[in-house]
């Protein structure tokens, strides 16, 4: 009985080791599989777009939690970045965004925007944004050139920090004429360059009808970089300039067209009046503050623009008709699929 019970035991044990050596070759038969599929994941995430960006909670309203006696009582800023164009409309949405909901608008040291528009209405301080909002919660654009809507309903109950662009006259929209009243430039910008417009008036003295001025804004430079061109930045050649031209000579009988540019070589040899009835300035103030050409172009009755957000406040000062280039950004490109036309271009606004 003790031999029968321990041969049992023996077998036992032999079918033990059996099936254990059965399961380690399994496990490395399925292992080697998991190990390539892992490492195929891994790989295929560097080369993934980033995540979308989303705020931290609470600072989007929720209107169950609101607390109307601190209406107005916190503090929105925003980081500013880029040159003046781009900060036009970080500050103007910053400030739509204040008075859509309960803030008190905020601008934290130096910027270009406070530099060459003295009459912002807006609460200044000398120290930098970094510091001053430590404590603040974030709100973070999802897309610079498209409208979001949350942006119009942020929770006035504690300070705030604007990141992002926020590119799209959407923003300020209900603050437009309180927008302009601020982007009003020093009057002694403004009386050099209504001189400016003056002298070049004399160029079409053989008619008593009055000159109508056209702002061109050309923008080149770094756009013309591979990395731009890639992800979608377009550049017109001087067929664009010409059309725009033809339709406001076709609407006014003299008509002055007046040029600025960060590349007047290319602007000088491919800008050219194609009418009778009309002539070509070309800015004398690019190696000075920016402020000159944009006060310039914002003088004109109407507007032919490029690329970029320069051109664009200058359009929008103007309030005339404005022309825009309609290739741009690139069809198919990754900067197409993030911008949305309507919320960039103002509907009355012309493609060509």
């Amino acid at each position: 009985m003790f031999v029968v019970e321990g041969d049992r035991a023996e077998k036992t044990m032999l079918r033990k080791r059996r099936n254990g050596n059965c399961l380690a070759v399994g496990f490395t038969v399925v292992s080697v599989p998991l190990i390539f599929i892992y490492l195929g994941y891994y790989i295929g995430s560097l080369f993934m777009p980033l995540p979308p960006r989303f705020s931290k909670p609470g600072i989007v309203k929720d209107m169950s939690l609101l607390n109307y006696s601190w209406y107005n009582t916190h503090n929105l800023t925003i980081a500013f970045a880029g040159g003046l164009g781009n900060q036009m409309f970080q500050y103007a949405a910053l400030y739509g965004i204040s008075k859509a909901n309960g803030f008190q608008p905020l601008l934290c040291g130096e910027t270009v925007v406070g530099r060459v528009f003295p009459r912002l209405k807006v609460r200044r301080i000398d120290q930098a944004v970094g510091p001053v909002t430590k404590s603040y919660g974030v709100y973070l654009e999802r897309q610079s050139n498209a409208f979001d809507s949350r942006a119009l309903s942020l929770n006035f109950m504690q300070n705030i920090v604007l990141d992002g662009f926020f590119q799209s006259w959407r923003y300020f929209d209900h603050v437009r004429s309180d927008i302009q009243n601020q982007f009003r430039f020093r009057s002694s910008t403004v009386a050099t360059v209504n001189k400016f417009l003056s002298d070049s008036a004399k160029l079409l003295a053989d008619s008593a009808d009055p000159v109508i001025f056209v702002g061109i804004h050309v923008r080149r430079g770094d756009l013309l970089h591979s990395y731009n061109v890639k992800a979608g930045y377009t550049v017109p050649d001087g067929a664009y300039f010409t059309r725009a031209m033809k339709y406001f000579g076709k609407k006014f009988d003299r008509v002055v067209f007046v040029v600025c540019s960060d590349d007047m070589p290319w602007s000088t040899t491919n800008i050219q009046s194609p009418l009778s009835h009309s002539a070509v300035v070309f800015s004398q103030f690019s190696s000075l503050s920016p402020e000159f050409d944009l006060a310039l172009l914002s003088h004109c009755n109407h507007s032919i623009i490029t690329v970029g957000s320069f051109g664009w406040w200058a359009a929008w000062l103007v309030g005339g008709e404005t022309v825009y280039f309609r290739e741009f950004p690139r069809a198919g490109s990754s900067l197409r699929d993030s911008f949305r036309m309507g919320d960039y271009y103002l509907p009355k606004w012309i493609a060509m």
